[in-house]
């Protein structure tokens, strides 16, 4: 009787147990859609995630569909990835779940193209800090990691990580409204080449690429680099990847 009685306990115990373990994971939104120009990229970004989740003790639900953005759906979610988002993709209400989800203390993390994401929505605009107005072809360009306190930068070896990504150009400096992680120096790339953006003026002098700000109660990171599929098997970019994702679900 005694045994029976000790095998029930640990069942019990183990039922406990599987439910903390689960009730501690960080939840995770990646919602890829896009109402403009979609990056190839995106399987391979949604693939990298899935396994960064194994290690970083994450729940991803991945979705394209913006019927998924409810109160009731969003209220077990900790983090929302816009993953290489374009054009408008949500609608008037969704939007508002989305600002209610961060300003009372989630997280919103943008990888690549959030700037090129919901021109039309205030709250969004201030949210983000600044909005794409054009880029060079893919090429190397030298980053200045300005702060290496974060979690997204901290594991970076010198000020400078120079890489292969697609260099955004963007309608303002953020710089004055949001905290500056990683900026360009644009000495190092061909800035001005605009081919694809007749007229636009991509030389900002100061040019900031990776920001974060708060709002509300809660946390708002956005990066700009993320083009490339080959880049996505980069350890330090994944680490940037990990670390924005974490501290964004931080505040919860």
């Amino acid at each position: 009787m005694r045994a029976i009685m000790v095998i029930i306990l640990l069942g019990i115990m183990n039922t406990l147990n599987t439910s903390i373990a689960s009730e501690s994971k960080t939840n995770i939104l990646v919602y890829s859609n896009t109402n403009g120009f979609r990056h190839d990229c995106i399987p391979v970004a949604i693939e990298t995630l899935n396994e960064l989740a194994e290690t970083g003790n994450w729940n991803i639900h991945s979705t394209e569909d913006s019927l998924f953005f409810t109160a009731e759906n969003l209220e077990s979610i900790d983090v929302i990835v816009f993953l290489q988002t374009s054009g408008n993709i949500l609608n008037p209400e969704q939007q508002i779940l989305v600002e209610k989800f961060v300003n009372e203390g989630k997280g919103l993390v943008t990888i690549h193209s959030g700037t090129v994401t919901e021109y039309d929505w205030e709250w969004y605009e201030r949210a983000i800090g600044a909005y794409f107005t054009g880029h060079p072809p893919v090429q190397k360009g030298k980053l200045i990691i300005e702060d290496r306190s974060h979690p997204a930068t901290s594991f970076f070896p010198s000020g400078t990580w120079v890489i292969e990504d697609e260099w955004y150009s963007f309608d303002r400096n953020p710089r004055d409204s949001v905290h500056v992680l990683i900026s360009i120096d644009e000495s190092s790339y061909d800035v001005d080449d605009n081919k694809w953006f007749e007229g636009v003026e991509q030389r900002m002098g100061d040019h900031p690429l990776v920001w974060y700000r708060y709002m509300g109660k809660g946390r708002v990171f956005q990066t700009a680099l993320g083009h490339p599929a080959e880049l996505y098997a980069d350890t330090l970019f994944r680490k940037h990847i990990a670390g924005a994702i974490l501290w964004s679900a931080s505040s919860k």
